[in-house]
């Protein structure tokens, strides 16, 4: 007894996706999981699951890529946040004065319309 053959992707298809999607990752660590899925022609949930299961990579700011700092932007970085932290302990009022953001754009933020 013997299956018919079917259409599509034949089922050991996953494992070939993940070395492409590994080696494509190790060229460009800036690749989007749409990217992938476009140069590979498979689903984004998909490209997703096999980036979270298989290669255990998980989503940083948009890119999957670590933010590597030099030794200069580290040290800068832990004088900043100690002098913050300073003023923290010694004004009670100083954390409600800090505006925190990301890398995204506000293109006429209105609150009241929320947009």
């Amino acid at each position: 007894m013997e299956d018919d053959t079917r259409s599509g992707r034949p089922s050991g298809s996953r494992n070939e996706d993940v070395v492409r999607i590994r080696d494509m990752i190790r060229e460009d660590r800036t690749v989007t999981v749409h990217m992938l899925a476009d140069a590979l022609h498979i689903n984004k949930l998909t490209c997703h699951q096999i980036l979270r299961e298989d290669l255990g990579k998980r989503k940083l700011s948009a890119r999957l890529v670590p933010h590597a700092l030099t030794q200069d932007q580290r040290v800068v970085r832990a004088s900043i946040c100690a002098d913050l932290l300073h003023k923290a302990q010694n004004d009670a009022t100083f954390v409600n004065s800090i505006i925190a953001e990301d890398e995204s754009r506000c293109f006429q933020y209105d609150p009241q319309a929320k947009r």
